[in-house]
């Protein structure tokens, strides 16, 4: 045909390359914003002086975790959500800079997706000693908390597989 133009990988526009690479920001962003979420209601339930809402039973008991002394920093009465929900500003953050990015057709910067698994690590490392201080030190279990554990985690994984190079078309 007259006039018709193949198109390589290379001469696709830059925000046609990072569409896939919005998804997994895209991920990150969701897990963020329903992190941040969990985290400001345990916040609000802290400071109100009550217990979240909670099936209970057996050793689920959200109210017994959030009222232990692992609930707050260290000799503060501050509630360790209020970190929690740090974390998950920094993370949305981090996957708000790789949308705008693409939705302006820009390449990601090289130190976003390193920075974004290695924030995920720090999480990771947090939802480990909060895991261990609910399941051997206080043997109850929180499902808000676990929630939040759930998403630390899969905002690591998300992380961790974008660090991975794009596999070259076939």
């Amino acid at each position: 045909m007259v006039g018709t133009v193949r198109m390589t990988e290379e001469a696709l526009p830059d925000v046609e390359r990072s569409a896939g690479s919005a998804v997994g920001a895209w991920a990150l962003a969701v897990m963020a914003l329903i992190g941040l979420g969990i985290s400001a209601y345990l916040t609000a339930v802290h400071y109100a002086g009550g217990s979240p809402i909670c099936a209970g039973g057996g050793p689920i008991n959200c109210g017994a975790v959030t009222s232990s002394k692992y609930s707050v920093i260290p000799g503060t009465g501050v509630p360790v959500t209020v970190p929690g929900m740090l974390w998950f500003i920094a993370s949305g953050a981090l996957a708000w800079i790789g949308l705008s990015r693409a939705r302006r057709g820009l390449a990601e910067p090289s130190w976003l997706r390193p920075v974004q698994a290695g924030w995920g690590v720090v999480g990771l490392l947090s939802v480990l000693y909060f895991v261990y201080a609910e399941l051997v030190l206080l043997h109850e279990i929180c499902e808000w908390c676990t929630g939040v554990h759930i998403l630390v985690f899969l905002s690591l994984l998300v992380a961790v597989i974008r660090l991975r190079p794009s596999a070259a078309p076939g």
